[in-house]
């Protein structure tokens, strides 16, 4: 009945409504804490054909990518037509297609506002256009998560941001929206400044870090010698790539007993507040982790993925499966001021989407306790449950690892040994990997397959690792800056033998397969 009346109101009146209600704290999380999660798919679909109709007539590039596709705008009258006939956008098929400008609403710049950069791959930026009334909305919902998350507003906080400098979207985004519910410093990747900063203002402050986890991990465990972190009042928040619950657990041990250490979903390409790490999502992802069955009704061919809630009215979700059948996202930001409308936008982040209804009955169904064990083992209380849509994030699905908020593509390691024709002719196929040592440092390593007849011999694998760690910094330029303040990082290059049995198993597929994955 809600959603038939919902689908009758002018989407106007709608957004007025949520404007109003996402004003004040306390009336969004008793609104999120008490409505049908149904009838919040149901605005987010209204919203997201809005925005389509919008961006069809406003903006010039989508409107070309559209009749390039064969799109009739005026054809687009359901959901369900939404879904079916109108194509996905990314960076390829249209960031890189069409000028910034065309991009825009309107075909020109806005008047105010700011760009923000993602660093993308052989050192040429991707660059981010935002209308200064965007903030409205991210700041909406950014207050909210620091709230409801941090208690933002029943104390006083000093942020610390520790992203990386630059143009770069998280660190100049966090800042302007941090400073205006807390004191901010930015700091950035220098451990000593944030180091001396806590000695300077005192530890009777709530402190909160925000990093990347390499980063942020870097910090507590190299730097104790110079200061005891459990003297300081300090919370966490991390984003960029995602952690291990043993990451997680091992960090805390480095501080008081009660702080909190949360990631957060997000991209330039979009916002850097998609999604959030509630306290329910954690518990589940605990969950799930001690229980394989659950595992893998779920995700019953990919590792424990990292989980977060989303605002649907903010972002229109949908989960689709790519050529090789991996599950991706589409999202269309819900946001009629963006100054670069995203329509049915696919990051390549594989994961799946699920209702919170979906969420909850799969768990149910394996632990019929889990609400009490939620209760007790989270200190979880009734009314702080949130009743929005879950994102389960496994990581990039077109063959990219992340690093310190670095993403790094096979065609850069190509790049790289392309430079070297004495090495690179020795090469039959490689992969890359992402591993962690026993300190839950991050590990970047490269298996090379050696030709038929080329010897593995160690100076052979020296010789790769050399023109790696000099190449790679100056063909992807955000590794440049994630491996200059975390040396760790560099690349480690493990030799094999021709029809090893690491890459003879491709051998029946169409495509190669260039990241390893833990079993």
């Amino acid at each position: 009945m809600a959603s038939q009346i919902i689908s009758r109101l002018p989407v106007l009146l709608v957004e007025g409504m949520e404007s109003l209600i996402l004003s004040h704290y306390s009336l969004t999380k008793q609104f999120l804490n008490t409505i049908d999660p149904d009838l919040l798919e149901e605005i987010s679909k209204r919203k997201a054909l809005n925005i389509f109709t919008t961006a069809a007539s406003e903006t010039p590039a989508y409107a070309k990518f559209l009749r390039r596709n064969r799109v009739k705008p005026e054809r687009i009258r359901t959901i369900a037509d939404f879904e079916s006939l109108v194509p996905a956008t990314d960076k390829v098929n249209y960031v890189k297609q069409f000028p910034f400008e065309e991009r825009c609403r309107g075909g020109h710049l806005p008047t105010r506002g700011n760009v923000d950069e993602s660093g993308g791959t052989s050192g040429i930026p991707t660059n981010w256009i935002h209308d200064f009334s965007e903030e409205s909305l991210l700041f909406k919902a950014v207050n909210f998560e620091f709230n409801y998350v941090f208690g933002g507003q029943k104390k006083d906080y000093f942020v610390l941001s520790a992203w990386s400098s630059g143009p770069w979207a998280t660190g100049v985004k966090f800042c302007e929206l941090m400073e205006r519910v807390a004191l901010v410093k930015n700091t950035t990747t220098d451990p000593l400044d944030i180091i001396n900063t806590l000695k300077m203002f005192g530890n009777k402050r709530n402190y909160l870090i925000g990093g990347y986890p390499p980063f942020v991990r870097n910090l507590l465990y190299d730097y104790d010698d110079q200061i005891s972190w459990k003297d300081y009042t300090i919370d966490i928040i991390t984003g960029g790539e995602g952690v291990t619950l043993e990451w997680v657990y091992h960090l805390r041990k480095k501080l008081q007993k009660k702080a909190k250490i949360v990631s957060s979903y997000g991209a330039s390409d979009i916002d850097i507040g998609i999604g959030f790490e509630s306290p329910l999502a954690f518990f589940i992802r605990e969950t799930i982790a001690r229980n394989p069955a659950l595992k893998q009704e779920l995700f019953p061919h990919n590792d424990l993925p990292m989980i977060f809630q989303y605002n649907p009215t903010t972002h229109y979700i949908t989960e689709k499966k790519n050529a090789e059948g991996c599950p991706e996202f589409e999202i269309t930001l819900l946001d009629k001021h963006s100054a670069l409308p995203k329509v049915k936008y696919n990051l390549h982040d594989a994961g799946r989407k699920l209702s919170f209804k979906e969420m909850i009955r799969a768990i149910e169904k394996h632990r019929p306790h889990f609400w009490p064990e939620f209760k007790s083992k989270a200190q979880g209380k009734e009314e702080d449950i949130l009743h929005l849509p879950f994102l389960c994030v496994f990581g990039r699905s077109d063959g990219t690892l992340s690093f310190d908020g670095a993403n790094v593509h096979p065609s850069d390691i190509q790049e790289c040994t392309e430079l070297h024709p004495e090495l690179q002719r020795k090469i039959n196929r490689f992969k890359m990997e992402k591993d962690f040592d026993r300190q839950h440092n991050p590990l970047f390593i490269i298996h090379i397959e050696l030709k038929k007849n080329c010897r593995g011999e160690k100076r052979l694998g020296q010789k790769y690792e050399q023109v790696l760690r000099k190449e790679l910094p100056k063909v992807n330029r955000d590794f440049k800056e994630s491996v200059s303040k975390n040396p760790k990082l560099a690349p480690r290059v493990k030799l094999y033998a021709f029809e090893h049995p690491l890459f003879r198993k491709d051998d029946t597929k169409v495509k190669n397969i260039y990241i390893v994955k833990k079993q």
